[in-house]
């Protein structure tokens, strides 16, 4: 989202004094003002985020902007000279968006590194690495990141996912524009007319393309410059028109009308929008067509016309800054806690915003017009322009891709001394220093903690494609182990991310020969007969999930021996009662089939991730980072009332594994037991795999 081409045509008048000359073009001031209204929209949805829910809508009004302002300056050029020199407007795109971007993704790297916590130092490192690429946007879309409900913390460079897809625009568009002036040159035709029809055509394919991937995999589309090239393309259409030979005037009344229509479109955005809209998609079409019309309309004069609140100055000047608002605001927003302490309260964030706002003054004064504009050392000649880009560029890339490198190779190291204490454990590693036959305890791993907080996050139950997304509802069958020999138990293992967390000590007893193992998993959907407690997407493709779930569990029935489950109780719909009976209802087909089930009681749950606190307090001792009993299990109850009702099923309560004394710590044994708010480390869960055996076995499991 940048404030785009902020040359003449949206700059305020000024006088060119010195060397500081800037081209003279007409003043829009209705689209300085959208600058404003957009990074207002976008800052104050990521500051509070429940005040202006659907603020994000501010990103497809810059992509409009973009679209109308370069599409004209590029038209323009082609029909004056005859061609449009490249290099030349990549260099100036280069020095009015690189000099502001890297200045803070540098200074995001050192703020990173004094007060981040090491845990997230690797991520952070490889999204920074992509900043500024400028492929954020493709990193994102390739983690399939959900945007607007994603749980964990941010990188403090994510907002660069839509400066990305300008620059991108910024190489492949006007490639496009010279396609149609080469095409128009060879058959004899006008350079506008097959421009526009090129355009359109591209437009159009983005636009139908944006709709399917909306309504498939929303999240990947909502970072995607193919799902967004037709907002710029809307832009661009508009400029063609607007400049269009013989146009007419448009009445003061219906510009008036047009502009007041548009604005209300993006406000209601604003307000009716949240994190359930699916977007882009058709959902887009509202601001886009609200920010064409305030384009369209221009600065109508009349007693109604809102061009007053156009020029108002501090609109103005709002826009002025709005590209280094942008480029400040979020950064400061995901790292005021970690140098805080705490979340930032009220009026820790009014200050912060302020501070913001200050940041963006002195960029824009400092870094975004001398780079633009200051004819010193020769950096407004395109070829030394494009090279000192290469290089500061390269420099940046080289610091980010080595802070990557640097901490890949610690979080590898982690994950292979993680499993080689899994493969020989010490005495009381893990779960055994919770065993309920008799305390145990190995002063030897005090200072131990498996695997470290920078590596907790990839350890996680594999494989990846055993796991279905939250996008995603069809069926994957993984098996381990001789499924078909009637003399080797067979356990099917269903549920959702946290029955996959439970996985690695099952296959633990599949490379020991004792089972043979199914799984099936699809991400928040818990296996239930009533609906998920979710929106959009995660309801929709939860319930697609379950009627594929049915035929798999029926045709699996006669060689399974046990069906173990368990899930997140934080997606199940109704009270408790409703729950453990749609859950009871899921149950009774299969155990109808003969096939006994085993309830596995849910993991804890914590407010803030343990392994950020046990980084952040530099602390291995149990007493720290851990939650009460009471905090940790809000439904316990649940699962263990569905086997009641279920006479086939059993309840096998693992609470013990986790908490003691009313206290769930974070670290158990010398092993880091959580690698985000909920889920299980796959070393803990490998740990658990003798007391599981056990509670399998008083469920009457052979095992």
């Amino acid at each position: 989202m940048t404030t785009l081409d902020r040359a003449r045509t949206a700059d305020p008048p000024a006088a060119p004094t010195g060397r500081d000359r800037r081209p003279s073009r007409p003043f829009r001031p209705e689209i300085q003002a959208l600058r404003a209204l957009a990074v207002a929209l976008v800052v104050l949805y990521h500051f509070w985020p429940g005040r202006l829910p659907g603020g994000y809508v501010g990103v497809d009004v810059f992509f409009v902007i973009s679209g109308f302002l370069i599409t004209g300056h590029l038209l323009r050029e082609a029909e004056s000279t005859g061609t449009i020199r490249l290099a030349r407007f990549w260099a100036r795109r280069a020095r009015r968006l690189l000099p502001a971007a890297y200045l803070v993704l540098a200074a995001t790297l050192v703020t990173t590194v004094l007060v981040a916590p090491p845990s997230l130092w690797q991520q952070w490192f490889r999204e920074t690495l992509g900043a500024g690429l400028y492929v954020e946007n493709w990193v994102l879309a390739h983690d399939a990141v959900d945007y607007l409900a994603a749980e964990g913390d941010p990188s403090p460079v994510q907002h660069f996912w839509s400066l990305s897809t300008e620059e991108q625009f910024y190489l492949v568009w006007p490639l496009l524009v010279v396609l149609g002036a080469v095409v128009a040159a060879r058959r004899g035709a006008g350079t506008r007319r097959t421009t526009a029809l090129l355009l359109t055509a591209a437009t159009l394919a983005s636009f139908v393309y944006s709709l399917w991937l909306t309504s498939t995999n929303p999240a990947p589309a909502y970072f995607a410059t193919t799902t967004r090239a037709w907002q710029f393309g809307a832009g661009a259409l508009l400029a063609l028109w607007l400049t269009r030979p013989a146009r007419r005037p448009t009445p003061d009344g219906l510009r008036t009308a047009l502009s007041w229509t548009g604005l209300a479109a993006l406000a209601a955005c604003a307000l009716v929008y949240d994190d359930a809209t699916p977007f882009p998609g058709t959902a887009a079409l509202v601001p886009v067509l609200g920010t064409v019309a305030v384009i369209a309309a221009g600065a109508p004069s009349g007693r109604l016309a809102p061009t007053p609140l156009y020029t108002w100055r501090p609109v103005q000047q709002t826009g002025e800054i709005s590209y280094a608002l942008y480029l400040w605001h979020w950064p400061a927003i995901v790292l005021a806690p970690f140098a805080l302490g705490h979340e930032a309260g009220l009026l820790e964030r009014v200050v912060l915003l302020a501070g913001v706002v200050l940041l963006a003054v002195l960029t824009k004064r400092w870094v975004e017009d001398p780079a633009r504009f200051s004819q010193r050392w020769g950096m407004h000649r395109t070829r030394r322009t494009l090279v000192a880009t290469a290089a500061a560029t390269a420099a940046l890339s080289l610091v980010a891709g080595t802070g990557f490198a640097v901490t890949n190779h610690r979080a590898t190291e982690q994950q292979e001394l993680a499993a080689r204490l899994v493969a020989d454990p010490p005495e009381c590693f893990g779960a055994e220093s919770m065993d309920p036959d008799g305390a145990c305890d190995n002063p030897a791993l005090d200072d131990v903690l498996v695997p470290a907080p920078e590596a907790v996050s990839h350890d996680k139950a594999g494989p990846e494609k055993c796991f279905v997304g939250i996008q995603d509802s069809d069926l994957v069958d993984c098996s381990w182990g001789p499924v078909d020999d009637a003399d080797v138990p067979h356990v099917a293992l269903v549920g959702d991310s946290h029955a996959r967390a439970l996985m690695p000590a099952f296959q633990e007893l599949v490379q020991q020969g004792r089972i043979s193992l199914s799984v099936q998993f699809k991400s928040s959907c818990p296996w239930t007969d009533g609906p998920v407690d979710a929106s959009g997407d995660r309801a929709r493709t939860c319930e697609a999930w379950k009627d594929e779930l049915e035929p798999w569990l029926e045709k699996q029935a006669p060689k399974t021996d046990v069906l173990v489950t368990t899930g997140y109780l934080k997606y199940l719909s109704g009270d408790d009662e409703q729950q453990a009976a749609d859950i009871a209802d899921a149950w009774r087909p299969v155990a109808d089939r003969g096939v006994p089930i085993v309830a596995l009681s849910d993991n804890p749950r914590h407010d803030e991730e343990p392994s950020l606190c046990l980084d952040r307090t530099r602390s291995t001792s149990p007493d720290r980072c851990s939650v009460s009993t009471e905090q940790a299990f809000p439904d316990d109850q649940v699962y263990e009332q569905a086997a009641r009702e279920v006479p086939e099923a059993s309840y096998v309560d693992l609470t013990d594994l986790f908490c003691r004394d009313g206290e769930c710590p974070a670290v158990i044994g010398g092993v880091n037991v959580y690698r985000d708010k909920h889920h299980l480390t796959t070393t803990y869960t490998r740990t658990m795999t003798p007391y599981i055996v056990d509670g399998l076995r008083e469920a009457g499991v052979p095992v």
